[in-house]
């Protein structure tokens, strides 16, 4: 079965605003990517990867991001300018 063109441009896109939003809220947190790593329980070496718009991340893995920069799981995708609502 071959991928649409759709699909890979939805992944592109969404890969590509994760990468942002995830940099954006790590430095805005001032965290390094090893102390976003380390609060998250994953690897830095993935942390990179996800803000480069390389990483192929699962959903675990991009809950315990959020949990560590204390956002909701949807603030990871959200538009660059659209405020974020931090968790109780």
């Amino acid at each position: 079965m071959a991928i649409s063109e759709s699909f890979l441009k939805t992944q592109s896109v969404l890969r590509d605003r994760l990468a942002r939003r995830i940099r954006q809220l790590r430095r805005s947190s001032r965290m390094s990517q090893r102390d976003l790593a380390d609060r998250a329980g994953v690897r830095q070496a993935l942390v990179s990867q996800i803000e480069l718009g390389e990483a192929n991340v699962t959903l675990d893995s991009l809950l315990k991001i959020a949990i560590a920069l204390q956002v909701d799981l949807d603030a990871l995708f959200a538009p660059e300018a659209k405020a974020v609502r931090p968790l109780p």
